[in-house]
């Protein structure tokens, strides 16, 4: 019959039930090579992981027959051998087989009235000696040769009145947690995240690998991201009740410039379903269901913007996710007029957060380069995209499914870096959209950009954007010791180059230093690449 022990243990109760199979031996000083030969003695007897490196609390954990009796029976010659100091019974929790061996230490703490006396007698009885003391009333004994059993030792001191606590030392092997990736049932039909050259059963319109390593830097960190990283999206409405959005204690600071309140909610008389999609591209939750954004472990500053870009809103922007302490921000967005040379105090508002923020290591300010098909620099013809080329900005064009350019791909000098997105002869991105209806002349009218709490078909530099946002925001996680700069740096040096028109300096006007490559700029932030080279 399995011998079963009940203990209190903390602040619950544990049920200890002897192994059938496993005994624990601790050899005498000098002596183990002689207790391992008297192990090896037993006719089946071996140790417990078949490679006698299983130890416990200095025991050696040993398979010592096919059932209780037999173990036991071996155990006790074990105990008459000249090389065994100690044998031990092994005991489990569950039926998970996972080994406890008392260590032979007791944790004894008495209640605050126990007078010495009371305190010497149960000592006495069970013959144990202390080795410790915690304080007035708490001592570590260890049991002796003409003690009990440690754990029935335990179990018996509890029921004494005044005995407050008694709790056997149980050493037990620790496991590292293993990292699982997130089960959300649509993460395969996000091929920008991982590209196995197969997207909803098609072979066309996919090279495989052309991705932004992101489930690669999931598992080589072992972390979806930190929630001590607050990723910033400025956009025009977020739907903080969808699925994937939904996780109260990752939203930080929400904050609503046009209706001044802390709802940032999207307008369906202006669809504002924009916001909802970048937010999920950039952090949506692992939750078991819909999609996953590239960084879902982090924190979202959800910023709805102001009704238009005149210097105080641009100011009041970046000065709100700058002093509430956003590390990322993520701004899919731009001036409407193909001419917009930024002003003075639109220039230093940017440059203030990129450099300043974040305790003075900057926040990674990242702006999506356009959909335009244009330079974003060519005063001569009057395309200046003023946002996206900031020098303090990280400019991201669009590259589709097959690792190309996609066609309406902004492009010029200042173009830092380029991101999978949608494009001719490509997928799109499949991202979070606006759940809900709304009653449209009589008729309940779904809202967001399709039928489905999800859309299929989002893209442009805008979807671009927030993916290396959060790609930056995985960076951080991963080491938030590092400088906007360094970032900058990062994402440049472990950029892979698609496509062809490099200059000397490894730049593209097309594609920046290459595709975001999520994988390799995490290795590098935490030292597993070459060191990181200056600015």
């Amino acid at each position: 019959m399995d011998e079963k022990i009940k203990l209190k243990y903390g602040d619950q109760t544990l049920t200890l039930a002897r192994s059938e199979r496993l005994i624990a031996v601790k050899s005498r000083p000098g002596m183990e090579s002689f207790m391992e030969r008297a192990i090896d003695g037993f006719p089946g007897t071996q140790s417990s992981d078949n490679s006698g490196r299983l130890m416990l609390g200095g025991f050696k954990v040993v398979e010592a027959g096919t059932t209780m009796a037999e173990s036991s029976a071996n155990l006790e010659q074990l105990r008459r051998d000249p090389a065994v100091a100690i044998g031990s019974h092994v005991y489990h929790t569950s039926d998970d087989g996972v080994p406890f061996v008392p260590t032979g230490e007791v944790y004894v703490e008495f209640k605050p009235d126990t007078s010495s006396e009371q305190k010497e007698a149960l000592f006495d009885r069970y013959k144990l000696q202390i080795i410790e003391a915690r304080g007035a009333n708490a001592l570590i004994a260890k049991t002796t040769p003409d003690s009990p059993n440690p754990v029935k030792v335990a179990s018996e001191l509890q029921e004494q009145s005044v005995v407050e606590f008694a709790e056997p030392d149980l050493a037990t092997p620790g496991q590292l947690k293993s990292f699982a990736l997130p089960a959300d049932e649509l993460l395969q039909a996000q091929w920008h995240l991982e590209n196995k050259g197969v997207h909803l059963g098609q072979t066309i319109f996919i090279k495989a690998g052309a991705d932004a390593r992101v489930i690669a830097a999931w598992r080589d960190a072992e972390s979806l991201g930190s929630p001590e990283v607050i990723l910033a999206v400025i956009d025009d409405g977020f739907d903080l009740a969808h699925p994937d959005l939904s996780e109260p204690s990752a939203i930080i600071n929400a904050w609503d410039f046009t209706r001044r309140t802390g709802k940032p909610t999207p307008d369906p008389r202006t669809e504002d379903w924009h916001g909802t999609a970048c937010a999920g591209v950039a952090l949506g939750r692992a939750n078991g269901r819909g999609i996953v954004g590239a960084a879902p472990g982090v924190a979202l500053m959800p910023v709805r913007w102001g009704p238009d870009l005149s210097d105080r809103q641009v100011e009041a922007w970046f000065a709100y996710v700058r002093d509430k302490g956003a590390w990322v921000l993520s701004c899919s967005w731009g001036a409407a007029a193909a001419n917009f040379p930024l002003g003075r105090r639109r220039e230093l508002a940017i440059a203030d957060c990129a450099r300043n923020g974040r305790g003075g290591k900057g926040c990674v300010v990242i702006f999506a380069a356009g959909n335009s098909n244009h330079d974003i620099n060519a005063p001569e013809t009057g395309t200046v995209d003023g946002f996206a080329i900031h020098p303090d900005v990280i400019a991201v064009a669009a590259s589709n499914s097959r690792d190309q350019r996609s066609n309406y791909s902004n492009f010029g000098k200042e173009i830092w870096i380029c991101a999978p997105s949608n494009g001719a002869g490509g997928w799109g991105i499949v991202t979070a959209d606006v759940t809900g209806f709304e009653l449209v002349g009589g008729v309940m009218k779904p809202l967001g950009y399709d039928p489905s709490d999800y859309t299929y078909e989002f893209g442009g530099t805008s979807s671009a954007c927030p993916l290396v946002a959060g790609v930056c925001a995985l960076i951080l996680s991963s080491n938030p010791d590092l400088t906007a700069t360094e970032v900058r740096t990062i994402l440049r040096e472990t950029a892979r180059q698609i496509g062809d028109g490099y200059d000397e300096h490894g730049h593209s006007i097309h594609f920046g230093y290459g595709c975001v490559d999520a994988q390799a700029a995490v290795r590098r932030a935490t030292g597993k690449g070459i060191a990181i080279a200056a600015a």
